[in-house]
């Protein structure tokens, strides 16, 4: 499920787990950078300590908080003001115990919701600046983005979410 390349060889992170993993970023959370993972699993370190998302310090995995209660499907790292954060998109409801529709923000030591985020799936993350400064874009099957009606596709500026048009048509 996961592997690294010294610059010749493959190698397993961990050869004794297997992980369906859908993401990866670096992200450095004051303790040093390192790869944080994403997917549908749910003991990377062990049986029940790593909920859909872990973090690997270069020789072992742990637990981000109490994890979101589904797949992550997404990662990013995004500065919505306050500082740097991981942020984690896909098909789950909650992220450390707290309602977290789709979408979480990591801040190194606890989750947060955007807004009520997404109604359905977020499959995509991306930090793009247009010109009017950094935000944060997700993509995948909602139709409503914190309440407001967004196609596929939206933009949270670090207080709310806003469309992008009219959407995508998938």
């Amino acid at each position: 499920g996961i592997a690294r390349w010294n610059g010749s060889t493959w190698s397993a992170l961990d050869p004794d787990q297997y992980a369906a993993v859908g993401a990866l970023v670096v992200f450095d959370d004051g303790s040093g950078p390192a790869l944080y993972a994403g997917g549908y699993f749910t003991d990377l370190s062990g049986p029940g300590s790593t909920e859909y998302i872990a973090r690997w310090n270069g020789t072992s995995w742990s637990s981000v908080g109490s994890g979101p209660n589904g797949e992550v499907l997404a990662l990013t790292v995004f500065d919505d003001g306050s500082g740097p954060a991981l942020y984690a998109g896909g098909e789950f409801t909650s992220a450390g115990g707290a309602p977290a529709n789709r979408i979480a923000r990591w801040n190194g030591t606890s989750w947060s919701a955007l807004g009520s985020g997404m109604n359905d799936s977020v499959l995509a993350l991306a930090v793009y600046d247009d010109g009017s400064g950094s935000k944060l874009y997700a993509g995948g099957f909602f139709t409503s983005a914190g309440g407001v009606p967004a196609n596929c596709i939206a933009r949270w500026d670090g207080a709310a979410w806003s469309a992008l048009g009219s959407g995508l048509g998938s």
